[in-house]
């Protein structure tokens, strides 16, 4: 007979569940979109600049780059409630989740530091 395994749930440290306030309380006082399922077609440049100068785009990227520097559970934190609320992140999510990470891995510096910096804002 087959018996289930029985996990319990991650516990987060508790600046993460800070970083989950607030990032809740951000997406809770935007009033510019409306919660949309399908993220991709959701897009609002006024929502990626003000999401950007909560330092959340690119913010797993090194400090020298544009980055914050940041951990990425503490990104995982962010995009799960950016998902749950169904934020319009189409005009920041290529340039936070492809292109940038592409560039760290495989870009010459000189294209690093042609493209990186001034991404994140």
């Amino acid at each position: 007979m087959f018996q289930g395994m029985n996990f319990a749930p991650a516990q987060l440290p508790g600046e993460l569940e800070a970083l989950r306030t607030e990032v809740r309380e951000f997406l809770n006082a935007e009033t510019d979109w409306h919660p949309n399922s399908d993220f991709n077609a959701g897009a609002s440049p006024e929502f990626s600049k003000r999401f950007a100068a909560k330092g959340w785009i690119g913010m797993t990227w090194p400090k020298e780059y544009g980055g914050g520097g940041r951990s990425f559970l503490e990104r995982y934190v962010v995009t799960e409630e950016l998902l749950a609320a169904g934020a319009p992140v189409g005009c920041h999510w290529i340039a936070d989740r492809q292109s940038g990470p592409l560039l760290l891995k495989f870009g010459t510096e000189a294209q690093k530091q042609a493209f990186l910096p001034g991404r994140s804002e």
